[in-house]
């Protein structure tokens, strides 16, 4: 749940937003990058890597509020500068620079591409990408001429984490973060927080519509006592479902735990929430009927292109009724791609989510069990094993560190006992109906790691532009961001001007 789009000039005032006019879109620029940072022997090899600036505030560096926002890019193509708001508003207002970089490997921006494969995906990772975004900040730095310019780094979800594990590693280059729906304890396993994410997905459908859960856990009941014919016709599939368990029902199962998941996620503001919508279509069917599970899949896709319902085979003997529900295109490519990945959250479509599968296999590893107990799904534990399989037959490749990489090199079991680990100046930000919040930091640990909290907040909604229906909670949340990252940025100032930068 990213939002992109052209950036709006406002200026933030008590947290709320004066919009002014929309600058021109911005045109895609060019970096000269390394394919590997930590390599010298591949010094010759470089790659063309996406970004956007938007300069038009730009005071120059004499301003004594000169300073550059940077917003990490996440797990996807970039097709324009993120519609992040507080972080946009924060620099315009001083005078200062915006800048996104496209993710290595996603998008065009591909070391040794354009293909992906054994030749090149062991330069995807999570240390490349901050190289690689680093480069960008300091280059940026020296081209304005403003070594002295304090950075805020920010961003929602794998952006978010991205934004606070580079203050971690260049506290030299990003002098604060905002992470929004950054959790980071869901990195990897060994928090005993394994069924936490779709324990919070179930509560927050059932805060919206009570009786929702316990038909949802009825119609899967029925599906997984359902031969497969049955299935395909009562959900009016595109092509037979799979008689084999692994690429027959679990691809169906994951693709209706993807959907509640992505709604769970965009579940704000509460008045306009897409849970209400759904639910009600699943409700309109038979308690426990796959016809309510067929309700609820066509309604999410209805309107997307390439995913989900699509007319079917135009062969003239097709008996199918249109439009069907097309199950294979929301499969990964690549080698066995299927819609069952390495986060059981969903890792998307097409290369996507074949190159988001790897980061998942690799390093992001995320233990995202079911129970049927604390969620309305059918009982699922998370294992490594499963993991390891599933990564050697798409990659050849393991899990670093038995899963548990990003924690010991990103200081994830010092923070989660509450003590800094090296980390200072960063924000962590979660709303309470957003899954995701179930691997964030919650509490303050010391005096510059500080938690907000939103009671009605869904995934990163504190980084979108304000919104007639929005929440007191999410209101004051931007309102105290703001207040605290524009203090920190005195502070930031201050230090880097006494270093005579």
């Amino acid at each position: 749940v990213r939002m992109m789009g052209v950036l709006w000039a406002a200026v933030m005032v008590a947290g709320t937003v004066a919009q002014a006019p929309p600058p021109p879109p911005l045109p895609p620029q060019y970096f000269k990058q390394p394919c590997d940072h930590f390599n010298a022997e591949m010094w010759n090899c470089t790659f063309n890597q996406l970004y956007f600036i938007d300069d038009h505030a730009w005071k120059g560096a004499e301003n004594p509020e000169a300073m550059i926002t940077f917003i990490p890019g996440g797990e996807s193509a970039m097709g324009g500068m993120y519609n992040y708001e507080i972080l946009r508003t924060l620099a315009t207002a001083r005078g200062g620079i915006v800048i996104t970089m496209e993710h290595r490997f996603y998008g065009d921006s591909i070391p040794m591409g354009p293909d992906v494969g054994p030749k090149n995906l062991g330069l995807l990772s999570i240390e490349q990408a901050m190289a690689d975004y680093a480069n960008l900040i300091s280059t940026t730095r020296e081209k304005y001429k403003c070594p002295h310019c304090p950075v805020v780094a920010g961003g929602g979800s794998y952006s978010g984490k991205l934004a606070a594990y580079m203050r971690l590693k260049y506290p030299s280059v990003v002098d604060m973060a905002l992470a929004a729906s950054a959790p980071v304890f869901l990195d990897s396993p060994g928090f005993g927080i394994d069924y936490d994410y779709y324990a919070i997905v179930t509560n927050a459908t059932r805060k919206l519509s009570p009786k929702c859960p316990e038909a949802v856990r009825a119609a899967i009941e029925t599906l997984l006592a359902s031969d497969s014919i049955t299935i395909t016709q009562e959900l009016n599939l595109c092509e037979p479902l799979d008689t084999e368990y692994t690429y027959g029902k679990l691809e169906l199962l994951q693709r209706i735990m993807n959907q509640f998941a992505d709604t769970a996620m965009g579940n704000y503001p509460p008045v306009r929430s897409p849970i209400t919508t759904e639910c009600t279509n699943l409700l309109s069917a038979p308690h426990g009927s796959l016809r309510s599970l067929r309700l609820f899949l066509n309604d999410r896709y209805k309107f997307t292109v390439g995913v989900g319902l699509e007319q079917p085979p135009a062969a003239s003997t097709s008996t199918i009724p249109t439009p069907c529900y097309n199950i294979s295109s929301a499969r990964a490519a690549g080698r066995n791609g299927r819609v069952v990945c390495s986060d059981w959250s969903g890792c998307g479509f097409g290369l996507n989510a074949e190159i988001w599968d790897y980061e998942a296999c690799t390093e992001v590893i995320q233990p995202l069990g079911t129970n049927n107990v604390t969620d309305m799904f059918w009982k699922r534990p998370w294992t490594l094993e499963w993991q390891t399989e599933h990564c050697m037959s798409r990659f050849g490749a393991k899990p670093l560190r038995d899963g548990r990489w990003l924690a010991h090199s990103m200081g994830l079991d010092e923070l989660r006992a509450k003590r800094p680990a090296g980390y200072s100046r960063v924000i962590w930000s979660n709303g309470d109906q957003d899954p995701w919040s179930a691997g964030g930091v919650h509490e303050d640990i010391g005096d510059s790691l500080i938690a907000i909290k939103m009671e009605n907040g869904a995934h990163h909604v504190d980084l979108r532009p304000a919104d007639p229906d929005d929440t007191e909670d999410v209101i004051a949340a931007r309102k105290r961001e703001n207040e605290i990252l524009t203090g920190w940025l005195v502070d930031a100032t201050a230090e880097r001007q006494a270093l005579k930068l």
